[in-house]
């Protein structure tokens, strides 16, 4: 099996997605106790839960990125987060728009969000 290069990777379906610089999508699992009072070992027990995921891209700010981020903020979207070698798309609900500038670098706006629903893989 190759491994694989984020260039050609990128992000559609959201406000704004031009000039994306990196984009990370996580998957989680509740772990549902399951420990009894009577118990006779020291150690917890568990079972696997609701399963949610969320994520963050990052982008290079122009004159269009900043008359979107308003708007962005709390919009519900299908979302795809392509790669040379496949995707991963559902549902996102943008939670959090920063725009970072600093003296000596682009200025970016980094998007984070929280899935609705399945996360599909193709």
């Amino acid at each position: 099996m190759a491994v694989i290069s984020g260039i050609g990777g990128s992000v559609s379906g959201l406000t704004y997605v031009a000039d994306v610089t990196q984009w990370s999508v996580t998957m989680n699992a509740e772990a549902i106790d399951t420990t009894k009072m009577n118990a006779t070992a020291s150690f917890r027990t568990k079972i696997g839960g609701i399963k949610s995921w969320s994520g963050s891209y990052t982008c290079l700010v122009d004159s269009t990125t900043v008359a979107s981020v308003e708007n962005d903020v709390g919009s519900s979207v299908a979302a795809t987060f392509s790669l040379s070698s496949g995707s991963l798309a559902g549902d996102v609900i943008v939670t959090d728009v920063a725009v970072t500038a600093t003296i000596d670098g682009a200025v970016e706006a980094a998007y984070t969000f929280e899935g609705s629903g399945a996360l599909t893989f193709a």
